[in-house]
């Protein structure tokens, strides 16, 4: 799953497996990097760009609640300073903040999902649940064929 999103003030959001990726490359500094977990994030917060910049937010399990749903500019100026977050503008970017969004959620479902399947069940057992994950959109194509892949020893 390779989704990037290149946002303002040169920072962008690349998601891998089972990580997001925030870059913010410098002017007259390097290029930096933070990397989360995608199972230490306990939610994600996107905004449809408008009068102000859309933005996309990670809070992380045990990090400061986050909640910009009650603030005029919809919590923008405060993601500016949040280093979990990264501002964009314009539909196409909103759209792909929100497959980012997507992904992280159903990461999460389909994660508890597979926790809770027993051990003893067979390799074509686990793969027609895998199946109805897929079939019910909490895991995309290239996640079913990874863990189709692994089931079958591939």
């Amino acid at each position: 799953m390779d989704i990037v999103l290149k946002g303002l003030s040169r920072k962008t959001v690349s998601v891998s497996q089972d990580a997001i990726t925030i870059a913010k490359a410098g002017i007259f500094t390097s290029r930096r990097e933070k990397t989360l977990l995608i199972r230490n994030i306990s939610s994600v917060e996107v905004k449809k760009p408008g009068f102000v910049s859309g933005f996309i937010q990670f809070s992380i399990a045990g990090g400061k609640a986050l909640d910009s749903s009650f603030k005029w500019t919809g919590g923008a100026y405060d993601a500016v300073s949040d280093e979990n977050s990264v501002l964009f503008t314009g539909d196409q970017n909103y759209k792909i903040a929100l497959r980012i969004k997507e992904y992280v959620e159903s990461w999460s479902s389909s994660r508890e999902e597979r926790n809770t399947t027993p051990a003893s069940g067979s390799s074509a057992d686990e793969i027609r649940k895998l199946k109805s994950l897929l079939d019910e959109g909490l895991l995309t194509r290239e996640e079913f064929d990874h863990m189709k892949r692994g089931l079958l020893g591939l």
